[in-house]
Parts: C-alpha cells; sequence; structure tokens
C-alpha cells in the first residue's frame, strides 16, 4: 500500500478524481470557489505548504479501496486542521467507506507533524458519512442546520452595536464561556502541544477561514461586558452570518438587534445578493427569528473533531519516598556454634572403627543426641551382626566323605 503525499504524476489522478470528489467545510465553499486541482499544485510550492496539504493513496492489489485522495487546510495561528475533501465520494461506482477510513487514519499520522493536535470536519449528516468518521477516530461535535437568505425586508438598527476593538477580547471570550455549552467547549478547545499553561483561543476570537471578516460587538447596558457579537465573513457572491448571543433568553431584543445590523451591513456590500447563517443545535431560539426574517432551511450538517496526542517534553518533579531512620537498633544473636573436639568411641561393626566428634551443645540436647546415636547403634549392630552357622549341615557334610 502506497500513502504519500501530492505529487505532479498524480495530476491524471486528481484530474480524474475531481468530478467524483465530496467536498467538505460548507462556509469557505459557499463564501468562495474552491478547485481541489488547484489547492493541490499550490502544496507543491514552499510558500503554500504550511497552510494546504494533499495526500494520495494507491493500492493496486486491493479490488475494493484501491485509490484515493484528501485534503487538509490548518487554521492561521492555531494548532487545528480541518478535512476539507475526501475523493472519490462514497456514492461513487468505485467509492468505498475503507477508502476514507485509510486516508483520515494516515492523513491524522502525518499531520501529527506539523504540530496539529486537533482536526476538525464539517460534512453532510448523513449516516454512512457520519458512521465512516467515528471509525476513523472522529466524534461528533454538534448539529448544524444551514439557513439561507435570498432577500429580506430590514428593519432599522439601533446605533449602540459598534466594530470590535481589541480590549473586547477579554469580554468576548467570556460572553463564548456564557452561551456554549460545557462539552463543546471541551471540544473545541484543547489544549496546545507546546505547553498545556498556553492560553487557548476560543474560536469566537479566531477568523479559520483565511477571508476578510468584519467584527461587531454590542455592549450590555445593565453592567459590564458585552451582550453579544455579530461577525460577517465575506465571499465575492453572498456572506456568512456568525451569532454568539444568549439564544435561550425569553427577550430576543438582543438576537434581533444584531440580526438587523449584519442584515443592513450585507444589503450595503456591492455584489452580495445572498446570506447564509448557521444554527446549532443548542441555538434553536434563532429558528423563529430566521423565519421572520424571510430565512429558509438549506441543509443539515455535522461537526466532527478528532484529537491527535502529541509528544511533550517537561521537567516533571517527581519525588522519591525517603526511609525513616531508627532511632536505637536492637543487636541481633550472630553467634556461630562451636564444636567439641571429643572422641567418641562405638563399638566395631564389621571391623570398621567409628569416630563421631559431636556438637558443642547444651547439656539437656546433648543427653538427647546421645540417647538417639545409641539408638542408632543399636539398630546398626543388629543390622550387620553375622548370621548364625549350621551344625547340622556341617556333619551332613562330613558323613558323604
Amino acid at each position: 500500500m502506497s500513502f504519500r503525499p501530492f505529487s505532479l504524476g498524480d495530476a491524471l489522478l486528481l484530474q480524474r478524481l475531481r468530478s467524483v470528489s465530496t467536498p467538505l467545510q460548507i462556509e469557505r465553499i459557499l463564501l468562495e470557489s474552491i478547485s481541489p486541482v488547484r489547492t493541490a499544485l499550490r502544496s507543491r510550492f514552499p510558500w503554500y505548504r504550511h497552510s494546504s496539504f494533499t495526500y494520495v493513496l494507491r493500492q493496486e492489489e486491493n479490488g475494493l479501496a484501491r485509490e484515493g485522495l484528501i485534503q487538509l487546510r490548518i487554521r492561521p495561528h492555531a494548532h487545528e486542521a480541518d478535512v476539507t475533501l475526501l475523493s472519490p465520494a462514497l456514492d461513487a461506482p468505485q467509492g468505498h467507506p475503507a477508502i476514507w477510513q485509510k486516508l483520515l487514519t494516515y492523513s491524522a499520522k502525518n499531520i501529527f507533524t506539523k504540530n496539529v493536535c486537533r482536526l476538525f470536519s464539517d460534512l453532510p449528516d448523513q449516516p454512512l458519512l457520519v458512521n465512516t468518521f467515528r471509525q476513523a477516530g472522529f466524534v461528533p461535535l454538534t448539529q448544524v442546520t444551514i439557513w439561507r437568505l435570498d432577500s429580506a425586508q430590514l428593519a432599522p438598527s439601533d446605533s449602540t452595536v459598534r466594530p470590535q476593538r481589541a480590549a473586547d477580547a477579554p469580554d468576548l471570550e467570556q460572553l463564548y464561556q456564557r452561551i456554549t455549552p460545557k462539552p463543546v467547549q471541551q471540544l473545541e478547545m484543547g489544549m496546545t502541544p507546546n505547553s498545556p499553561e498556553e492560553d487557548r483561543i476560543p474560536p469566537i476570537l479566531a477568523n479559520p477561514h483565511h477571508v476578510h471578516m468584519s467584527r461587531y460587538v454590542l455592549d450590555n447596558d445593565p453592567g459590564p461586558g458585552l451582550a453579544g457579537a455579530v461577525q460577517i465573513l465575506w465571499g465575492k457572491r453572498s456572506a456568512w452570518i456568525r451569532l454568539w448571543v444568549d439564544t435561550n433568553n425569553p427577550d430576543p431584543h438582543n438576537a434581533r438587534l444584531l440580526l438587523n445590523f449584519a442584515l443592513q451591513r450585507i444589503d450595503e456590500a456591492p455584489h452580495v445578493s445572498r446570506a447564509y447563517i448557521g444554527v446549532r443545535a443548542y441555538q434553536t431560539g434563532l429558528n423563529a427569528h430566521l423565519n421572520d426574517h424571510g430565512f429558509a432551511p438549506f441543509t443539515d450538517r455535522m461537526l466532527m473533531v478528532r484529537n491527535i496526542l502529541q509528544w511533550q517534553r517537561r521537567t516533571v518533579d517527581h519525588r522519591m519516598p525517603a526511609l525513616e531512620a531508627v532511632q536505637e537498633a536492637v543487636p541481633g544473636s550472630l553467634a556461630m556454634p562451636k564444636f567439641e573436639r571429643r572422641r567418641l568411641h562405638l563399638p566395631d561393626f564389621g571391623g570398621v572403627q567409628t569416630d563421631c566428634r559431636p556438637l558443642h551443645l547444651p547439656d539437656t540436647q546433648r543427653q538427647s543426641n546421645a540417647d538417639g546415636l545409641q539408638y542408632a547403634e543399636a539398630c546398626a549392630h543388629r543390622r550387620h551382626r553375622p548370621a548364625p552357622t549350621r551344625p547340622a549341615a556341617a556333619h551332613r557334610t562330613r558323613g558323604r566323605h
């Protein structure tokens, strides 16, 4: 099996798979036209290698999963990347889930060397596609419904919405933590591979698509902080609205105010005739406002993420437990036993003289050993004493002669 980065020799394969590919990352697709061939060729130039990568899978010996292609894009100023294209599509004649699983698995191993710790995917909410990504190590982040607006009747906007400033970053981070569920925060924001103590950038402060983005905030009148924020990502023919507001608030004033302001800015922009907005599963309170402004559901998507483990080398304070000191040491008895060099003459057993040197033991133990020795001598004497003579047999022998 061959899994390698794209080379110029794979141009024919790329051209053949281009028509049966599945583009992902719908925000970027709707804002600008993306050519897989141009993206793959750019990856061969040094000034583009740091952002987009194309990998090719070829295995001629496999009849089902023979060839495929995947494209990744690293987000600017972040340790994150997006899966932007997979080919061939699962519904294509030569498509198979095994191709996607191998492409996703091997690309995660290769993107590991680029200091990437999270890999995101934005794919259609279909069971076959979602299960294929699950088997490759991805977990669902949230469901998203894309709404589209072609024309609308705009209401006058409030002047309390102002452009975002650099000093608003702490308040925007607090706004993100207040309106986003904890499980989603844990999946979207992970530890960076360089240092666990390094500050994490929330999505409300990031621009993951390399496009022009306008940022506006709404001040909180009753107290400090921000009541909401709106961001507009500009494309050639369309615009994408990112609305950051508490959608579960019974008072819809802030949500309507920010939405009206964004639609007015889009209406004033030349050559922009369509607006899109993504509503996550925990933002269903926006649906009624979007219906009132003329939006209509366009498609359903599933956001998924895979965490990529990174090696870390740092100093760890690992202390070994010490033994407690003993105040007084108790001396032990290590005296060796002494032998008493005294001969003990035993009876002669068959002409063999036995010489025994007993141990130097206490009187009671010595007497016990002596009794045992006498018993052993008596048993040995019975075993080795000569057999009695038979005179009757000898008399008969002499009578024969």
